[in-house]
């Protein structure tokens, strides 16, 4: 089971909810990327165990360009001088 947590930039007003680094749902493992549309950080799904065709448009844009986010470096996808970091209070959500 997934844990989603609230990030936060400490450099600028950036947050997103999502795992923040490699992970699973039961639709099949994840990987934090950033949209090439419009630079929000989610968890991609990479592929179904079960051999379901997956959608891969970013939730907020509908695009399907992305790149992976350095989730070990952390940098604000938006600023570009923060550090995304996850919070101790915000959303905590068990993803499956």
């Amino acid at each position: 089971m997934a844990s989603w947590k609230t990030h936060n930039c400490n450099s600028c007003d950036y947050s997103f909810v999502g795992s923040g680094k490699p992970d699973a749902l039961m639709m099949g493992p994840t990987i934090p990327v950033i949209c090439s549309g419009c630079n929000e950080i989610y968890d991609r799904i990479i592929h179904s165990p079960i051999g379901e065709k997956l959608n891969g448009k970013c939730y907020e844009c509908g695009s399907k360009k992305y790149i992976e986010w350095d989730y070990k470096a952390k940098k604000c996808p938006q600023c570009e001088d923060g550090i995304v970091g996850e919070s101790d209070g915000g959303v905590l959500i068990m993803a499956d």
